[in-house]
């Protein structure tokens, strides 16, 4: 039987999950549901009662690939004790096999009382009851027969049975109990199948997807794994795994454009830095993992790389070409104060002192300026 796991529809709006999106800077709280799944489904495979686990906050973190949640966990009160005797509080009532057990005993008493609901609303008399029981097991045994005439057709006549013959329509579990008990031919059939792409399972990703016309790998693709490769020291080594393709092929077919600069920038030295307390960084352990999770990686870059004020290249042309810019500027403005007559510069002179409120020229500066000296303090 598949593992499964007991989440609340309110988990997304409870107080612990908004706090924890504050603390960890996340910009919406499905982010943190996400990776608590992730977390609690771990768990669950590793532990009966959430209780003494073998493991520590720097696993947790890589766990969900997110520093700090399990620091995040703590202050929230979802996880106590130490390193190697870490414990989640309450996860038996929710997820051990106990819970898991009461809440399918609570999913089957649930659908017994909408069955014991419409039994109550249309029963009159213990009568009523037989009859309306006989009245179902007569039309389901006439529909029987009728689907058993077009099986033999469609198997009898070829082609000719196949019109005749649809695709059966899934009901809900309440709409058959509602027509099982009100006495209604319960319908097995529609009258048209349902469109091929409902029926057709996704197409498997390949190297099919990303190969041009002339059989060659599109040159976007290869140079977007040979940025991958470069990312990490050793990641350069080898070809890629068959997983390892599956997962670049469906990276590049999820971008919605083409890698920027910015992002090609942030990434690589996002992952080379080191954080300031000397603590590891929790980055993709291989090539895989990055592929796998490349739009978290690339949100998270960005927003580090902007954080500290880091530029990209086409920035950094940009500042220093209008640096050059206003240089060019001040000696343009300098040359034609430089060229103006003196009584020309001494008007302006005066005219600027007015405006701030200060004495206008003296006899002696004005000398000096129609001399070609300059004034001390002045441009």
């Amino acid at each position: 039987m598949t593992s499964w796991l007991k989440i609340e529809v309110t988990l997304p709006d409870k107080e612990e999950v908004l706090k924890m999106a504050r603390m960890l800077k996340m910009k919406d709280t499905d982010t943190v549901v996400g990776k608590l799944i992730r977390l609690w489904a771990w768990a669950d495979l590793q532990t009966v009662d959430g209780g003494r686990m073998g493991t520590s906050e720097a696993h947790i973190d890589r766990t969900v690939c997110c520093k700090g949640f399990a620091h995040a966990l703590r202050a929230v009160g979802w996880l106590t004790g130490v390193d190697d005797e870490l414990c989640f509080p309450n996860f038996a009532r929710h997820n051990g096999e106990t819970a898991k057990a009461r809440a399918e005993s609570a999913r089957r008493m649930a659908k017994s009382r909408i069955l014991a609901q419409h039994v109550q609303s249309l029963q009159g008399d213990g009568s009523v009851t037989e009859k309306g029981d006989e009245q179902v097991q007569r039309k389901s045994n006439e529909c029987d027969g009728v689907v058993a005439k077009k099986v033999q057709r469609f198997s009898g006549d070829g082609d000719a049975g196949v019109a005749d013959f649809s695709q059966r329509k899934a009901q809900t579990e309440e709409e058959y109990i509602g027509n099982k008990v009100r006495g209604r031919e319960i319908p097995r059939c529609m009258e048209e199948a349902p469109p091929e792409d409902v029926l057709s399972p996704p197409p498997p990703v390949s190297l099919k997807l990303v190969t041009g016309e002339n059989g060659e790998l599109e040159p976007e693709f290869v140079a977007f794994v040979g940025w991958a490769k470069s990312l990490r020291p050793g990641w350069d080594a080898g070809r890629l795994s068959r997983r390892e393709r599956t997962a670049a092929v469906r990276a590049f077919l999820e971008l919605e454009r083409p890698l920027s600069e910015l992002e090609r920038t942030a990434v690589p030295a996002y992952l080379e830095h080191e954080p300031p307390d000397g603590s590891k960084f929790d980055y993709p352990r291989d090539r895989e993992l990055l592929f796998s999770r490349l739009g978290e990686v690339v949100q998270k870059a960005v927003a580090w790389f902007r954080r500290t004020g880091r530029r990209c290249p086409s920035e950094v042309e940009r500042t220093r070409e209008e640096a050059a810019r206003r240089r060019a500027e001040n000696a343009r403005l300098a040359a034609q104060r430089e060229a103006m007559s003196p009584e020309v510069l001494i008007e302006q002179i005066n005219g600027l002192r007015v405006a701030i409120g200060s004495p206008l020229l003296t006899e002696v500066e004005m000398e000096k300026i129609r001399k070609g000296e300059r004034l001390h303090g002045d441009a």
